[in-house]
This record gives C-alpha cells, structure tokens and sequence, in this order.
C-alpha cells in the first residue's frame, strides 16, 4: 500500500470528475482493477503546495454512501477505510455539478460526516448560468464550513486554487471537515422522524437541509438552455433514433475512408524500419524471423493504428458532448423489449472497442439477471481487434467498390453483431420467463463541445493500450507462431523430392516472356517449396488436425492455423497469416498479404480464397467467440466456470452453423 497522501476523488456520475482528474494529473495516471474484482479503479499524481507527491484517485461514481451497486460499494469502502489493498483517503474532493446541485450536495452531506479534510470543487457553473442557475460559492462554503472552489476542468481555471486548497486541508487547518455541519443535519433528520421507516427519515432530514442551504446559495431563473431544445429532437422515438442511425453510419463511412492514406503513411513507415533493420543481414534464420515472423506479424497488426484510433477518437467526440447518454436512454426502449435494459447500453458500447471493459461496465446494473444477459451477449459486439480482420478481408475481396461502399459492409457486420445479441437475450429472456424490469434512471449530462485536450486523452490512452498489446502479446505470439510454422524444417530428401516433383508438372504461364521464365520458375519454386516446408511444421501438422471441422466452412488448413492464434487475440488472425504467407516485405504489411492470399491456390488450380471463403469468415469473426481474456472476466464476474462455457460453446455452435449456412449459399 501507498506510503504517499492520497486524495479521493467523488462524485456522482457525469459530474465532471474524470475531467478534474485529468486535468490534475494529467498522463500521470494509471489504470488498473482493484484486486479481486473488475471495477476501474484510476490513480493519478499530483505535486503539493511543498513539491512532494499525492496519490489522487478517481472514485466510481456515486450518488450515496449506502451502496445499490457494486461499483458505489467500491466507492464507500474506500472512503470508510475498508479495502485492505487501498489506503483510506488523507482527503476528499466532493465533485459537484452546480446544475444539479441539490443531488450532489446530498452526497456531500454523507462525506461531512466522515471526519476526513474536505474540499468541494464546484464544476459546470458556465452551464448552471446558461440555465439561469447562478450559485453563490461563497456563502456555499460559509454554509458547509468547507472550501468550495468553482473550476472548469477542461479549461483549468480553478486547478491551481483547487490545490492550494487541497494543501491546506492535509495541512490540518481548522474548518477543513465542516465539524459543525453534522449536528446541524441530525437536527434536520430528527425533524422529519415522522416515518416509521428510519432510511426514509433520514433522506427526508438529509433533503431538508439541502433546501435550507440552497435557498441561502442559490438563484434559479426560468431560462430556457439548449439541452432542453436538442433533446426535444434527439429524444424524439422516431427522429432521435433516425438521427442515431445517421450518426453510426457516418462513423464506419468515414473510418474506413479516412483511415486508408493514414494507413498507407503507417506501412511505409514500418517498411522502412523493416529495411533499415535487415538491410545488412545475411540471410538465414535470424532475418526471417524477423521479416517473416516479428514484421510480418506486428507489422501487419501495428497498420491498423489509425482506424483504431478513430473509432476511439468518434465515440469519444460523442461521450465527451453529451450524446451518449441519449443514445442510452433511446435504446432503452428497445433493449428492454429483448430482456435487456437501459444501463446495458453503456457496457455493450463499451463492448465496441472491447468485450473486457464492456463487461465489466455491467456492475452499475443493479438486477443481476439483465446484468448476466449483457454479459452473455457484450462479446456480439465487434471489438476493435476484429477491425483489423474485417479492414483486410473487406479491402482485398471487395477491392472493386468504392470506399463508401466498403464502410457500408463493416457497417452490416457491426449491425450482424448487435442483431445476435439482440436475438440471444430475446431468446435467453424467453427461456429463463420474463421478469418485471429495474427501473432505469440515468443522469444526463448537458450538452457541451468536446474538449481537444480530454478527447485527445482518451484517444492516446486507448491506441497506445493497443500499441501496448502489439507491442508484448502479439510480438511473442508472433514469435511463437513463426517457430511453429518454421520448425522442424524438411530433410534435404524431401526438399529433393519436391523439387523433383514441382519440375515434372511446372508449366510457364502462356504470356511469360522468355527472357522472364527463369525468374518466374524459380518464383513459383519458392513458393512451393514453401508450401510444403510450411505442412511438414507443427503448425501445419495443427492445421491439418482441424481441417475437418472447418472445411465445411470453406476454410482450409492454412486458415486454421491463423483460428486458432486468434484465440488468444483475435488481431492475432493478420499476423498469423502474414507468417503464413511469408509475406517478407514489411511494407507489404497488408498489399502484400491480400495478394498472396488472392494467388493462393488448391492442388487442383482453383482458388482458395473466394468471396465466399471471405464472407464466411467474416460471419466468424462477428459470431464466435475467441477470446481468452474475455472468458477469463466472464468467469470471475459470474463466479464460476458454467456461463463462460456455455457462452463459449454457444457461440462457436452458433458462428460454425452461420458460417455454413453463408457459404453455402455464396458459394
């Protein structure tokens, strides 16, 4: 445990305090879980008035003290002291949001009575304003009896008085912990004892003072804002959900278009590492591993940077502005006619750019009946390490259209996704019977323009998670797999035998020039010889083994390979096959891979990748679940092996019948 003060953070949800945090510690953080459980737990430092250093970390987000989810619970333990992994806080910044400051201050009348320095940063004050809202911070802290500093996170005013003020309450100067509040709350309580049931008093106690404090700090108008225009429309059930349709085609439109001269800047830059790095190598073992294993496995990952990026980059341009909460409360509807509900949207969102943090997110759904349900169907949902996968195959058979048209294919496979997920819990919720729905209550947070500096945080955080994951699982998978697929060579026999074989039925394509034919016999020599070095290897004798369950499918044994190394990272599928491959040109990383994939061939002539074969596996990477991290959560989330088995079976069952079905069709 931290031998440095800690500062916590909280705050009900959508109150501006991962803002604050931020703004306070800047890249100076770093995220975690806490042990033994998947709620976020996000520490940061900061230095102090006297340069030493201060642990600050971001609490869940909660509006009381009395725990109704898992992720309050968390909140409550470490502010009473009660988590043997995390120190109690030294002191505690309340996080309030001066439009909707009544429910905050209900927060902060809990902290008052936790006898730890306390200091109250007043955020959104600009919006309360636009809502004719203007608070009084002064005679706010003089009610209190603590520090209440007004700040705007994203711009920093009120960062530095915050700091001062947080130096002062460590210091232990007096009126830091509003000791006289208190009394004058259980005063309020026993007033309103006229309930037989004690938790209603003491609310009732609670919102009795927080009206005697506001009508002394506040001045509320009738000021008609934005929030309430826009969301007139875009909570319209038939225009606010047109608009949200709008809103994701344009997203995989324009991440497929957009990103393709980014990432053709990204694949020359790792062809000239690739070149500066092997350009004097000898060739032998070592260069091929890493030109044919570390570039063309990383390499062929790390190019997709971009359109992760951006994915990343849009939802956090529509987090950041307030949307998505809308987008929750208008698929509430329709989640709810599934079995699901309306706090489910957040986590499967979050599902969109990974299954793990998505299930995890469904600790803020209190029933744990829809909590289950979402965690069964959040892997549906198409993660960012599917986007390579799907950029690959959709660039390399469906090459003829247009870039719009091919974001409108990524786009289908996200809707296949959603739709089985919809199906799967339609079907769950029939199975199991129908019970009557949690309530679904969710704080809405104005509207405002995205913030360049948090929106570009959180675009960092997230691509270089990715680069990180690259940089470590698939750099050692890549490994791997190269020596699998290298090792144990063929004898100098077989090698003989091949050739003899190969000269004994090569014939020169009929346009081949003469002065050309040597070079192109000894071409297709290699790739032979190739060929049959990569069957004779243990991933070829891997491959062979599970051909039989997958050519129904359209696959082949090559592919299987690449199955399987998805597994453990579904990203891991382009990497594998530019091993595979033998893609040796880094900066052939993707142009390259997609051409040898197209001039692959059976024994009898006929291709082995068709537009069928592609279809196909798309439709497997949407279906199946092939993730071992993600079974790994939704075993420690569900406390036991039975559902991470059944879901795992269930979709893999699922994808291999779809698959079936889609190539038979196309085929």
């Amino acid at each position: 445990m931290s031998d440095l003060r800690t500062i916590a953070l909280a705050g009900n949800p959508n109150c501006g305090k991962t803002t604050l945090f931020n703004a306070l510690t800047g890249l100076r953080q770093r995220v975690a879980n806490y042990p033994g459980i998947t709620v976020e737990k996000k520490v940061g430092q900061i230095r102090l008035g006297d340069g030493s250093p201060a642990e600050v970390i971001d609490l869940p987000g909660t509006y009381s003290l009395v725990p109704t989810s898992p992720d309050e619970q968390v909140a409550a333990e470490v502010l009473f002291g009660q988590r043997a992994d995390t120190k109690r806080p030294d002191a505690v910044v309340a996080v309030i949001d001066a439009s909707t400051l009544a429910r905050g201050l209900f927060l902060v009348s809990q902290l008052l009575e936790l006898d730890r320095p306390l200091v109250v940063a007043l955020t959104m004050s600009d919006i309360a304003a636009r809502r004719g809202i203007v608070v009084d911070d002064r005679a706010l802290e003089a009610a209190l009896g603590v520090p209440v500093i007004p700040v705007v996170g994203h711009k920093g005013v009120g960062v530095a008085a915050l700091r001062s003020a947080v130096d002062r309450a460590l210091e232990g100067n007096s009126g830091s912990t509003g000791a006289g509040v208190p009394k004058a709350l259980a005063k309020a309580i026993a007033a309103s004892s006229t309930s037989t049931d004690p938790l209603l008093s003491e609310i009732g106690g609670r919102y009795a003072w927080i009206d005697a404090l506001m009508a002394a700090s506040v001045r509320s108008g009738t000021k008609s804002h934005l929030t309430e225009r826009v969301d007139g429309f875009l909570l319209h059930r038939v225009f606010g959900l047109g608009f949200f349709a709008l809103i994701m085609g344009s997203l995989f439109i324009t991440l497929f278009t957009l990103a393709a001269p980014l990432m053709d800047a990204c694949s020359s830059g790792v062809a000239a590492l690739g070149h500066w790095l092997t350009a004097s190598m000898a060739d032998g073992d070592l260069k091929s591993l890493i030109n044919d294993g570390i570039f063309a496995g990383v390499g062929g990952v790390v190019v997709f940077i971009p359109q992760i990026a951006l994915l990343f980059l849009f939802l956090s341009l529509l987090e950041d502005s307030g949307y998505l909460a809308r987008a929750a409360v208008l698929m509430d509807r329709l989640l709810c006619k599934v079995g699901l509900h309306g706090k489910s949207f957040i986590p499967l969102l979050s599902a969109f750019a990974c299954a793990i943090p998505g299930i995890m997110a469904t600790r803020t759904i209190d029933s744990r009946r829809e909590r289950l349900i979402t965690i069964l169907v959040a892997p549906f949902l198409s993660c960012s390490a599917r986007l390579p996968v799907y950029a690959l195959l959709i660039a390399a058979f469906f090459h003829h259209l247009p870039g719009w048209q091919q974001g409108l294919i990524m786009l289908a496979l996200y809707l296949l996704g959603i739709f089985a997920a919809f199906a799967v819990a339609w079907l769950a919720t029939k199975i199991r019977g129908r019970v009557a729905s949690t309530p679904f209550i969710l704080e809405l947070p104005s509207y405002k323009l995205p913030q360049p500096r948090q929106v570009a945080l959180q675009v960092w955080q997230n691509a270089s998670a990715f680069l990180t994951k690259a940089g470590t699982t698939i750099f050692a998978l890549s490994i791997v797999i190269w020596a699998i697929t290298t090792y144990p060579k063929p004898s100098a026999e077989r090698i003989t035998a091949d050739t003899s074989t190969f000269t004994a039925h090569w014939q020169a394509p009929a346009d081949t020039p003469a002065d050309k034919l040597a070079e192109v016999r000894q071409d297709a020599l290699d790739k032979a010889l190739a060929g049959k070095a990569l069957e004779t290897s243990i991933a070829g004798h891997l491959g062979h083994f599970i051909e039989p369950a997958i050519a129904p499918l359209g696959f082949d044994w090559k592919m299987g390979i690449g199955l399987v190394g998805a597994f453990a990272a579904r990203e891991v599928f382009v990497s594998t096959l530019g091993i595979v491959y033998a893609v040796g040109d880094p900066g052939d990383a993707t142009d390259g891979l997609q051409a040898e994939m197209l001039a692959d061939r059976k024994p009898d002539g006929s291709p082995v990748w068709t537009t069928a074969v592609a279809t196909s596996m798309l439709v497997w990477f949407v279906l199946a679940m092939q993730c071992i991290s993600t079974t790994a959560v939704v075993r420690r989330e569900t406390g036991g092996w039975t559902w991470p088995l059944l879901q795992l079976g269930g979709m893999n069952v699922l994808a291999w019948i779809a698959c079936l079905i889609t190539y038979r069709i196309l085929a």
